[in-house]
């Protein structure tokens, strides 16, 4: 099931040279001028001030109401390598999410990936199970499982699926927090993690993550109304352009696929309708 959006929620907000600006980049925009911003307020001795007033803390949501730290913990960036990580993860996988979901539907699941572990967190205060927390690892890699769970057979890294590496890295990320006894992270990876992997499912209306070998895609063919009448339209590229899809993306399309696609999407929706 292709999402149902329109053409302007797909789109890049804008352009900057021949390089397309996205809501997801955007945010990694604000995620590495905080990172300055984090670095400088350090180096000017604020450290303290910075961790204990942006970063999550149970203890200060419930006595104190610090409840802007719901979002603030996220842009909490001590600088440090892994952050190119993140941001690459963002700005790479958000904007085929972005270009598939429609732009709503990312903001929507960003949202949620933020404001969920806070708010599990803060029941966990309550049953007298304090905890800490700063910074957008797990966000970032939520945006990743994803677009995993867009693109299961996408081939990234030396034509690994996409499928295999969020597996991957979410057994290493979880037994390396289980080894250092970081409960607390082990839980916000697990629930940003369920949390995108659900929340994409709503989003498409469909609920698939195959693990499977996938098996040869059946050709697909799509027909047309004209003057009243129906002819068939041998649309062969649409075969081609689903499996460069699930190879390579969303954003690997050419406007011209793009509308192909839409159109095909189209002529199956009003199918639909009238049976």
């Amino acid at each position: 099931m292709i999402a149902d959006r329109n053409s302007g929620s797909t789109s890049p907000l804008t352009w900057v040279g021949s390089f397309p600006v996205y809501a997801s980049t955007v945010l990694a925009a604000v995620h590495a001028a905080t990172m300055v911003m984090t670095a400088i307020a350090f180096a000017a001795g604020a450290k303290t001030f910075v961790l204990s007033t942006f970063g999550f803390s149970s203890h200060a949501a419930l006595d104190y109401f610090a409840f802007w730290q719901f979002v603030t913990y996220a842009f909490v960036h001590p600088p440090e390598l892994l952050f190119l990580l993140e941001i690459y993860l963002l700005v790479a996988f958000g904007r085929e999410i972005e270009g598939f979901l429609g732009r709503n539907a990312f903001l929507k699941l960003y949202a949620a990936l933020l404001l969920l572990p806070p708010l599990v967190l803060l029941l966990a205060g309550l049953a007298g199970f304090p905890s800490i927390y700063m910074g957008s690892s797990a966000l970032h890699f939520g945006v990743f499982i994803a677009f995993a769970t867009l693109y299961p057979t996408a081939q990234i890294f030396f034509s690994i699926q996409a499928r295999w590496i969020a597996l991957a890295l979410f057994a290493v990320s979880a037994l390396q927090y289980l080894a250092s006894s970081m409960h607390t992270s082990l839980l916000v990876l697990l629930l940003d993690s369920v949390a995108a992997f659900v929340a994409v499912q709503i989003l498409r209306g469909s609920w698939s993550f195959d693990l499977r070998v996938p098996r040869k895609r059946p050709h697909l063919r799509v027909v047309e109304r004209k003057n009243g009448g129906e002819r068939g339209v041998s649309l062969t590229t649409i075969d081609s352009i689903l499996e460069k899809i699930s190879k390579s993306g969303m954003g690997s399309l050419t406007p011209k696929e793009r509308a192909q696609l839409e159109k095909a999407r189209a002529e199956l929706l009003e199918k639909d309708r009238n049976h």
